[in-house]
């Protein structure tokens, strides 16, 4: 077996305060402070996986400008980077600092 079990139970790895974060938003939709953390959360993530959170924020949300800007700046930074990576003239190095930043 090789070692792709320990990436992949890493990648699965939910923190404790998100698990709880979500059971209060099964009780209370509206709780802000449950939000926040999975706000955090998902800013912490690449946008693959981040998309999901915010999308359910400005279902939840909808006419909150501040949540929808949230999602907004996620999706553009990371078509900010991929813009920088494909169509500057970067060394070597600096590119896969570029790759790692993007994900």
């Amino acid at each position: 077996m090789s070692g792709d079990g320990a990436t992949e139970q890493a990648a699965e790895y939910v923190p404790e305060k998100v698990k709880k974060a979500e059971k209060k938003l099964e009780e209370n939709p509206y709780d802000l402070d449950a939000w926040s953390i999975l706000i955090r959360e998902a800013q912490n993530q690449p946008i693959d996986k981040a998309r999901k959170t915010y999308e359910r924020l400005v279902a939840q949300f909808p006419s909150s400008g501040r949540f929808w800007k949230l999602y907004i700046e996620a999706e553009v930074n990371i078509l900010f980077y991929f813009f920088i990576y494909r169509n500057c003239s970067i060394h070597y190095r600096d590119r896969k600092q570029v790759r790692n930043i993007a994900k």
